[in-house]
């Protein structure tokens, strides 16, 4: 049976940053919740075995927090980006832990459906220069970041013969 890569790269950091540093106290979702999420992936594995393919996914890329967190407040005020520093608990790592959440769905969507799934969040956590693998929005994989999500679909390609999707 052929395989297909699905790549689907967002993760749940899609928020209404405006919003967010006028009411840091209200409740806001991300544009793709976590159901949204595990179903857009469940669907896409159901669509790639009814053409009878066996997907593969691809776990989401590193980010760098604090250059993502300058990326999003680019152009507000100092009190908005203070208000949006508080509905994030106060650190910038929680954008981290967001986008972990997803990958870790990701990974939980792949077992439960018995999908393999390409690990590049490892390969690229293990890089002593990670921030060199990502543009200066700490969210968008440079040259380099993207040089490992090649060679490790490269690896996987060659060993079992997929078709990118």
């Amino acid at each position: 049976m052929d395989k297909t890569v699905i790549i689907q790269p967002e993760s749940g950091l899609q928020f209404d940053w405006r919003a967010i540093a006028a009411n840091p106290s209200g409740n806001h979702a991300s544009q793709m919740d976590l159901v949204a999420y595990k179903a857009l992936y469940t669907n896409k594995i159901a669509q790639a075995r009814a053409c009878g393919q066996e997907p593969v996914l691809v776990s989401l890329p590193i980010i760098d927090e604090n250059r993502y967190f300058a990326y999003i407040t680019r152009g507000m005020s100092m009190q908005e980006r203070r208000n949006i520093l508080y509905w994030l608990g106060g650190k910038t790592e929680r954008l981290r832990n967001i986008h972990e959440m997803y990958n870790l769905a990701l990974f939980r969507v792949a077992a439960q459906h018995c999908v393999h799934i390409v690990d590049i969040t490892s390969p690229m956590l293990a890089s002593a220069h990670y921030e060199q693998l990502l543009e200066q929005d700490g969210i968008t994989l440079s040259a380099e970041g993207q040089a490992i999500v090649d060679n490790e679909l490269s690896t996987l390609s060659s060993r079992f013969g997929l078709l990118a999707s």
